[in-house]
């Protein structure tokens, strides 16, 4: 079965609530935004991600319930009057640098609260995390994967249905070009008549016989609609294993793009490059909808 790498979910406790996002990734990009008292927790909730998650690009942050005054932030004073004083020394440091002799006297400029609260450290959280708390967060994030992992089935379950019209409508397509593969040979002898009476060329039917033979084998599509079919059967047969597929499918989708422009530059007959043109439109949609599976 398919999982898609676009999925959400979420996770609460008393105190905290995890939110993770997923999006398509070509590899496994974990990026959490903490707390920085549970930054500690960082290792062991990556290492459990790893785990249970193959590819995807994963945000997961964790955050304190509204309602909570233990997960509400406040000012470290103290570490606001240790910055406040470095920053301080730093333009009087400055002034001597350049000259300025009342630079000790001028106010500190250009410090607005908001970015002084934005200072590493000024924030901190109001009570320190327990172990107890540890467990919670670790629990809970524990959680918030399952279910990010069972939407992802979800939306693999409609990613493949869309996939399996795609094949639908490509083996319809194989099929048709299948049996305009045997008027090939006609057509080339035709466009073969036309040219020689275009430049007044006039050759022995044996010599054209031969001259459409070898235009016909090299003009032959049957291996390339026969290696496309098997491709279709591999794929199907991918969306149907437990494991994770993506990459096998990205590498499938690619191998049929290569044939479908052999295919393309083989046939001459008009309506057979026209259905061309539709079977390369189908194996790129489905090279985009391969991009965002697991």
């Amino acid at each position: 079965m398919l999982a898609s790498m676009t999925a959400f979910a979420r996770a609460e406790t008393t105190i905290w609530v995890w939110e993770v996002r997923s999006v398509n990734h070509r590899f496994l990009d974990l990026n959490f935004n903490m707390p920085s008292s549970a930054q500690a927790l960082e290792a062991d909730l990556r290492t459990h991600a790893k785990n249970v998650l193959n590819r995807g690009r994963i945000e997961a942050s964790l955050s304190g319930r509204a309602a909570s005054s233990e997960a509400a932030p406040t000012i470290d004073a103290q570490k606001l009057r240790s910055l406040l004083v470095n920053a301080r020394y730093s333009q009087m440091v400055m002034g001597e640098f350049t000259g300025s002799e009342d630079a000790s006297n001028e106010p500190i400029q250009q410090l607005d609260v908001l970015d002084v609260m934005r200072w590493p450290g000024v924030l901190k959280d109001q009570a320190d995390i327990s172990p107890d708390m540890h467990d919670d967060i670790c629990e809970s994030f524990a959680e918030a994967l399952e279910s990010l992992i069972t939407s992802r089935k979800v939306e693999g379950e409609s990613l493949s249905s869309l996939l399996q019209v795609r094949l639908a409508s490509i083996q319809k397509i194989l099929a048709q070009l299948e049996a305009m593969a045997g008027t090939q040979t006609e057509y080339i002898r035709e466009k073969l008549h036309q040219r020689l009476e275009k430049f007044g060329v006039n050759l022995e039917p044996n010599r054209i016989a031969q001259e459409v033979a070898l235009l016909a084998q090299r003009a032959d599509v049957h291996e390339e609609i026969d290696r496309l079919n098997v491709q279709i059967s591999e794929f199907e047969s991918c969306m149907l294993r437990d494991e994770p597929q993506g990459r096998r499918l990205g590498f499938i989708v690619q191998e049929m793009a290569r044939e479908s422009n052999t295919l393309a530059a083989k046939l001459a007959p008009p309506d057979a490059v026209n259905l061309t043109v539709d079977l390369k439109v189908l194996v790129d949609q489905l090279r985009e909808q391969v991009q965002n599976v697991e």
